[in-house]
C-alpha cells in the first residue's frame, strides 16, 4: 500500500499502520487514513467540497484528498479507496451533547445528491428486497426465518405511519450520518464519508436505538434530549416512525446474509424485543402531548 500512496498522492510515509482495510500514517505531524469507500464518486466529490467549506469556517472535519489525477477515489485491486487527512483523531465515544452540537451545524440544504430524506420510498424498497432475499435464501438462516416476519411487521407500521401523515413539508433537515452508533468515536463523527443530509432527528434515533440494544435504559435520557431539540409537528412524526423502523435488526441481518457475522448475533436483538415494546409504548404516550398519533392496538395492550 505504501507504493500506492507514494504514486497517487506524492506522499512518502515511513510507517503505515493497518487495521483491517484501513491504513493510517503520519507525515510531519499530519495524520492520514486511507480507507475503502463505496459511495458514488460524485457524492464523495460533493462531500469534499462540503467538508472544505466547513473547515474554512473553523469546523475541523477530516479533509478528502484528491489523487494525482484529481480524483477523490483511487482503486486498489478493484476496491475504491479514499484518502482523508485527519483533524480530530480522538477515541472518545460520541455523546448526546456531541449529536446536539452536530445537528446545529449550518450547511446549504439544497444538495440533492446528499439528501436521503425520502424514507417512505427507501424503506418500502428495502423491505421488498429483504423479503425477496428471505424467500430465496431463508432456509439457510433459521433464526432469520423465525424472526423476520415480526420485524417486517414493525417496519410496516413505521412505513404506514409515514404514508398516513404528510411529512414532505416542514421537516427540519440538517447534516447527519448514514449511521451513528453508541460506540462511535469523535473520529467517526468528524468523518465526512458518512455524511448525508436528512431529518435532524435521524442521528438521535439511530444512536438511541443502538444504545438501547447494547443493554442501556434509554427512556429518560431520550425524552430529555428530544425536548431540547425544538422539534415541530413533522419532526415528531418522523421521530416516531424512525423509532418504529427496526434498523437495528436489518443492519445485523445484512451482515449475516453477506457472511460477515454469525446468525447468533441476532439473539442480542430478539432477546430485548419485549423491553423495546415497553419503550415504544412509553414513547407513544409521550408524543401524544405534541402530535395526533393513532393507537397501535397491540402496543396499547402492553403493560408498562
Amino acid at each position: 500500500m505504501k507504493n500506492t500512496i507514494n504514486y497517487f498522492y506524492n506522499l512518502y510515509p515511513e510507517n503505515i499502520h493497518q487495521n483491517e482495510k484501513q491504513y493510517k500514517f503520519k507525515i510531519n505531524n499530519n495524520k492520514y487514513v486511507f480507507l475503502p469507500c463505496y459511495r458514488p464518486e460524485n457524492e464523495i466529490k460533493e462531500l469534499q467540497i462540503l467538508s472544505a467549506t466547513l473547515f474554512s469556517q473553523g469546523i475541523y472535519f477530516h479533509q478528502i484528498i484528491s489523487n494525482k489525477d484529481s480524483s477523490v477515489v483511487t482503486f486498489v485491486n478493484n476496491i475504491p479507496y479514499v484518502l482523508l487527512q485527519i483533524y480530530i483523531d480522538d477515541n472518545r465515544q460520541v455523546t448526546f451533547e456531541d449529536l446536539i452540537w452536530f445537528s446545529k451545524i449550518k450547511i446549504p440544504l439544497t444538495n440533492e445528491l446528499l439528501k436521503k430524506d425520502k424514507w417512505f420510498l427507501l424503506w418500502s424498497e428495502k423491505i421488498d428486497y429483504f423479503e425477496y432475499q428471505v424467500n430465496q435464501f431463508g432456509k439457510s438462516f433459521p433464526l432469520i426465518r423465525e424472526s423476520f416476519s415480526y420485524f417486517v411487521g414493525l417496519a410496516e407500521i413505521g412505513i404506514s405511519f409515514l404514508k398516513n401523515n404528510n411529512t414532505s413539508n416542514e421537516k427540519t433537515l440538517s447534516l447527519s450520518h448514514g449511521r451513528i452508533k453508541s460506540e462511535n468515536t469523535l473520529f467517526d463523527l468528524y468523518n465526512p464519508l458518512n455524511f448525508i443530509i436528512d431529518s435532524k432527528i435521524r442521528n438521535f434515533c439511530e444512536y438511541f436505538k443502538d444504545y438501547f440494544f447494547k443493554g442501556n435504559n434509554i427512556a429518560e435520557d431520550f425524552f430529555y434530549y428530544i425536548s431540547t431539540l425544538g422539534l415541530n409537528y413533522t419532526d415528531y412524526i418522523l421521530l416516531y416512525a424512525r423509532m418504529l423502523f427496526p434498523t437495528f435488526y436489518f443492519d445485523i441481518y445484512e451482515l449475516i446474509i453477506h457472511g460477515y457475522i454469525p446468525e447468533k448475533e441476532l439473539l442480542k436483538i430478539i432477546q430485548k424485543v419485549d423491553e423495546y415494546e415497553v419503550f415504544l409504548k412509553r414513547l407513544h404516550n409521550y408524543l401524544k402531548q405534541f402530535v395526533a398519533i393513532p393507537d397501535i392496538e397491540w402496543l396499547s395492550k402492553i403493560n408498562t
